[in-house]
């Protein structure tokens, strides 16, 4: 220790008072600890640091490992030069710190409320102690500052390094303290000397207890408390090591920037989606009520009077009614606002002049001829004309997929018209089949019509719905696809009577015809779709067995 205290409580500096008269108090048993208050002896040399120290055996919170010249020396270093540097501070060695019944090496008080603890740590120590301490500190409000003796400093030869960096062997507790602090200091008493490494200047994983690290040497006398914006709040460097430091906070700013603005982005970005899955899952309600109810006289209430006119002639050409109105002329869309007029219209007219009216020798369509065509019978807004043609060839690629149209893919280099397959529209008069055609095109099944991510479509029908749609899509692409205006219908009855006439003997059918007329009637058992050919060949066989 380096401070005693005399009879009269003065206090003794082991490094400031006169050798002899140090030597002849403490031979009179005139020198006693401050803290234990019993008698203490002076040491010195001119090889060794003037100190105080107790005899063997003696209890006392000062008392620990023995000092080492080191400790001794840091302790010295450290309070010289907050008093050179700091003449207007409060600098103290040893200071009880009555709150937490510390010990500081070294005590500084600055005022408005900045004290600061310097703690010379040679002797080994553990990182609960360290973690321990520090909080006491903390309870006191002390800044608490650790220099590490040269017993932590280990540097590792190392070839593949640059020239400003070294390995160092850092134990468990100075990574903790480069965690909570960003910087660990080791000091160099022997050349007058702070190595400053951390976050600041850069730090690198090698090993789990070997570090790449740039160091920081810095001379005690141009030494220098600085503030900064840190957790740390506070850190010892020279003019050099703190524009490093400030090179480095800057840089965490702009990062910090970027981040907070990337995550602003990201919180906006998730919230436009939860507005936009909310808006999609209202408009889906509004989509399945509209097809279960839907009027062709309060689509027209929707509709400007020329396009009520028009509505009216094409619906009495077609011969449609609310019932067997198609679904393919029902699809709402992703992005359908952007044509004003109401999608069974415009559906509907695309498909009037586009298939039933085409009459080019190749029955080829383009979609953009074809949006010229139409575009004097839509309502949208001109600087929309792009999205508003997008939306049409898009339709026409349902249309494809219907059946109606085929995709051809090797016309003209960047040119693909779509070919006219069939002509034909079939009409079935079922409400609900029309609507669940209608649903299975829809901007709410992108995922089964193949316009979807796996990942990012949201689902809107359970399995059991989801399998009743695609029945009664592949039915009417059936009736499509075999160019049939309305469903072909068997009645059950007259399959029940053969098969009774077949039961009774009253009529004998080979084996091929009685199977034949089990899948016909698992067919009208599944609502599935009739062909021609299954239609016609019972037919004859009703003929052939009843004439």
């Amino acid at each position: 220790m380096f401070v005693a205290i005399n009879p009269n409580g003065e206090k003794q500096f082991a490094f400031h008072e006169d050798k002899e008269r140090l030597y002849s108090l403490a031979k009179a048993k005139e020198l006693y600890c401050p803290h234990c208050q019993k008698n203490v002896f002076f040491r010195g040399g001119p090889k060794r640091i003037h100190h105080f120290y107790h005899e063997r055996h003696v209890e006392c919170s000062f008392v620990g490992e023995p000092e080492t010249q080191e400790h001794l020396g840091g302790k010295l270093a450290i309070y010289n030069w907050l008093k050179d540097k700091y003449p207007n501070a409060c600098v103290a060695l040893e200071e009880r710190i009555a709150k937490t019944n510390q010990i500081a090496d070294v005590y500084a008080d600055f005022g408005n409320g900045h004290k600061f603890a310097f703690e010379i740590q040679c002797a080994e120590q553990t990182a609960e102690e360290w973690l321990e301490r520090r909080k006491l500190y903390a309870i006191a409000g002390i800044k608490d500052i650790w220099l590490f003796g040269e017993n932590y400093y280990k540097e590792i030869n190392a070839e593949d390094i640059e020239d400003d960096e070294v390995v160092l062997r850092l134990k468990y507790q100075q990574q903790l303290v480069n965690k909570k602090e960003r910087s660990v200091y080791f000091i160099d008493v022997k050349n007058n000397l702070v190595k400053h490494i951390g976050k600041f200047f850069g730090i690198r994983y090698r090993t789990e207890t070997r570090f790449v690290v740039k160091l920081q040497e810095i001379a005690i006398s141009k030494m220098e408390i600085a503030k900064i914006q840190s957790p740390c709040r506070f850190v010892l460097c020279n003019k050099l090591s703190y524009e490093k430091i400030q090179h480095y906070l800057n840089d965490r700013k702009i990062k910090a920037a970027e981040l907070w603005k990337k995550r602003k982005e990201q919180s906006a970005a998730r919230m436009q989606r939860i507005h936009q899955k909310q808006e999609k899952q209202k408009r889906f309600q509004q989509y399945i009520r509209y097809l279960r109810n839907f009027n062709i006289n309060k689509v027209l209430q929707r509709m400007s009077h020329r396009e009520q006119v028009l509505f009216r002639r094409l619906v009495k050409e077609y011969g449609l009614t609310d019932n067997n109105f198609p679904g393919i002329f029902n699809i709402q869309m992703e992005e359908y606002k952007w044509i004003h007029t109401p999608y069974p219209l415009w559906q509907l007219l695309v498909f009037h002049k586009a298939i039933k009216h085409n009459y080019s020798k190749k029955q080829l369509i383009f979609s953009k001829y074809l949006f010229q065509d139409i575009k004097d019978q839509l309502r949208y807004d001109v600087k929309d004309s792009k999205q508003v043609a997008t939306l049409i060839h898009s339709y026409l690629v349902l249309l494809e997929k219907c059946g109606f149209l085929d995709k051809q893919t090797l016309f003209r280099k960047y040119i693909h018209p779509f070919k006219i397959e069939n002509k034909v529209l079939p009409k079935v008069d079922n409400k609900e089949l029309n609507a669940n055609v209608a649903l299975y095109f829809s901007e709410f099944n992108l995922l089964a019509i193949g316009w979807g991510d796996y990942y990012d479509t949201e689902l809107f029908f359970n399995d059991e719905e989801q399998d009743l749609l695609e029945q009664d899509a592949d039915f009417y692409q059936n009736l499509v696809l075999h160019k049939m205006e309305t469903p072909l219908h068997i009645e059950e009855g007259l399959l029940d009577w053969l098969r009774k006439a077949a039961a009774d003997k009253i009529v004998e059918l080979e084996t091929h015809e009685a199977e034949f007329i089990e899948h016909l009637s698992n067919l009208l058992l599944d609502g599935e779709f009739i062909s021609q050919a299954i239609h016609d060949t019972f037919l004859a066989l009703i003929e052939e067995k009843f004439n």
